[in-house]
């Protein structure tokens, strides 16, 4: 139906273009009178055509609605169907694939070992490969490696040479100065020896002024220290009478002390004998007291006890009931 309608769409389309190309192909030259019906001939066809178009369109319509409604009849069958295939493969998927597992499972040894010797093979043609291309390579790397150590030896002469032309003559200016303080360095030391020799020739001279100044320091604090004792010697005799005094009473005193300590010592047993008699005197009151006191406590006590008794008793009555 489809192919109908564009069938009839592309006739009335054929038609009207070969109207307008043929009202296009007329001479300018000929007559408004022949143009004219002509045209009204194209117009009064061209209603009629638009109707067939129409009708073509409303059959193609109904066809497809037909299609559709067969199609939606059709459509249950359909799916009855396919669950029955869907069944069936599902019934059939797990047989297929225990089937699938087991030939995996008894291929899967010489899969690996085929895999393995494969591997060992490519690894075998590639070492030998690197090794070919490895020897093949050597020559000239052994080659380009001793040109470009030449090359950097050669380089690295030139820049020391540069180097050192470049700094001569800061070098020559270094010997100058090294030499300069050389000189200054031997007239220093010379000076040091004349000197030495000067002071050596003078030693003798110098020794003996020191030693007469040293014997007349010493016997001037010789004469100073006898006057300062020949000028202490009265208090000096004082001193020594007010020490034998305070040695004399110190003595005293020791022995003032030695008396004290015998008379304690004597005394002694006496004073242990009072104090355990006090010590025992003040234990058999305090026992007295504490006996008294819990005589007096003692009904008090008991009064307690038989009320806490019969509490007791009256609560595991309560609960046997």
């Amino acid at each position: 139906m489809k192919k109908l309608t564009l069938l009839a769409l592309s006739a009335v389309f054929g038609l009207s273009s070969a109207a307008g190309f043929a009202a296009d192909a007329t001479p300018a030259s000929a007559p408004a009178a022949k143009v004219a019906p002509a045209a009204k001939k194209a117009e009064k066809k061209a209603p009629a055509k638009i109707h067939h178009a129409k009708k073509a369109e409303k059959v193609t319509a109904s066809a497809q609605k037909a299609q559709a409604a067969k199609a939606d009849a059709s459509a249950p069958a359909k799916k009855a169907e396919k669950k029955k295939v869907g069944v069936k493969k599902h019934a059939s998927a797990p047989a297929a694939q225990k089937a699938q597992a087991a030939k995996a499972d008894a291929s899967a040894p010489k899969a690996k070992k085929a895999h393995k010797h494969a591997a060992k093979k490519h690894e075998a043609s590639a070492q030998k490969a690197q090794a070919a291309k490895a020897d093949a390579s050597a020559p000239k790397a052994k080659k380009a490696h001793k040109h470009a150590a030449k090359k950097h030896e050669a380089s690295a002469q030139k820049a020391q040479a540069a180097k050192a032309e470049a700094s001569a003559p800061a070098a020559k200016k270094a010997d100058k100065q090294h030499g300069k303080k050389h000189v200054a360095k031997k007239e220093a030391s010379a000076a040091q020896k004349a000197q030495a020799a000067k002071a050596d020739a003078s030693a003798p001279k110098a020794k003996k002024a020191h030693k007469h100044a040293a014997k007349k320091h010493e016997a001037s604090a010789q004469k100073a220290q006898a006057a300062k004792a020949e000028a202490s010697a009265p208090a000096a005799k004082k001193a020594d009478k007010q020490h034998g005094k305070k040695h004399v009473a110190k003595k005293e005193a020791s022995a003032a002390q030695k008396a004290q300590a015998a008379k304690a010592d004597a005394s002694a047993p006496k004073a242990k004998k009072a104090h355990k008699h006090a010590a025992k005197k003040h234990e058999a009151s305090a026992q007295k007291a504490q006996t008294a006191k819990a005589d007096a406590s003692a009904p008090a006590a008991k009064k307690t006890h038989k009320h806490h008794g019969k509490k007791q008793h009256k609560a595991a009555a309560s609960a046997a009931k």
